[in-house]
């Protein structure tokens, strides 16, 4: 009796330090510390036909996270409206990279996404494409660009031209869009490389040509993150269009989206 005493006593004790363990690591994946994110370009000063390699290096209190939902590098070139977005890799502890060949020298932007463990982060950064054949960077003749260079600027349907805002769009679907199914359409808004809160953000989906556009209102449910709930009537190519007001900033971007 006394032996199978201690040996409940040892499985007891065995038990209360593997919940105990699994309790610590549960507050500890919910603790909500932010995740951080760090880019690099390589190389710094990339030349036009040559490889360049977009990196950040992705962390929460100091550890790498391996397991983003999504890691993508967006660039343009300054001035143009058409963006290129590229998927990222893991290829080491928390560090996702993507590569990129460039032609054409000139003044450029990119914009890296992270979306991991519930938080979103996104920054934007000039670089310059110098010329093959030059030591000096290229397009000489440009005014000096900033990060905040780049500007959205699209004309109403109406026919009324909407001033340069310098906020940035980023829309963010769900994985799956199903038919006839509500699904949580959120859409960050940043300025400055900031957060662009307190503004008023409504989303316009259509598909095809057709005349009748659906409407929905979107709220702001962290800062710079705004959250609309959106039904699709029925599978097929969609257009949806966010609208953005706050002051004298009346902005829109369109993006496309296909609903299965």
């Amino acid at each position: 009796m006394k032996r199978f005493f201690t040996l409940f006593l040892s499985v007891l004790t065995v038990l209360a330090a593997a919940c105990s363990n699994q309790n610590d690591q549960g507050m500890e994946a919910a603790s909500g510390a932010p995740v951080d994110a760090a880019f690099t370009l390589e190389p710094t000063e990339p030349v036009a036909g040559g490889t360049i390699t977009f990196s950040v290096k992705v962390t929460q209190e100091g550890k790498p996270v391996d397991d983003a939902r999504e890691v993508s590098f967006e660039w343009w070139k300054d001035g143009q409206e058409k963006h290129e977005t590229i998927p990222a890799k893991l290829v080491a502890d928390g560090v996702y990279t993507a590569q990129q060949t460039i032609s054409e020298p000139g003044s450029y932007f990119v914009y890296y996404h992270v979306t991991a463990r519930d938080f979103h982060n996104m920054r934007k950064t000039p670089f310059t494409v110098k010329a093959a054949d030059s030591n000096s960077p290229a397009g000489a003749n440009a005014t000096e660009q900033t990060a905040t260079g780049h500007e959205h600027h699209r004309q109403a349907a109406s026919g009324e031209a909407h001033a340069p805002s310098g906020v940035d769009f980023h829309l963010m679907p769900p994985d799956e869009l199903a038919a006839q199914s509500e699904a949580a359409m959120l859409v960050h808004l940043m300025k400055d490389n900031q957060p662009f809160s307190g503004g008023t953000v409504k989303f316009e989906f259509w598909t095809g040509n057709e005349a009748k556009h659906s409407f929905v209102d979107a709220k702001e449910s962290s800062a710079g993150q705004y959250e609309g709930k959106l039904t699709f009537p029925a599978a097929g190519d969609y257009t949806v269009k966010v609208h953005l007001e706050k002051g004298d900033i009346h902005d829109h971007k369109d993006f496309a989206v296909t609903v299965k």
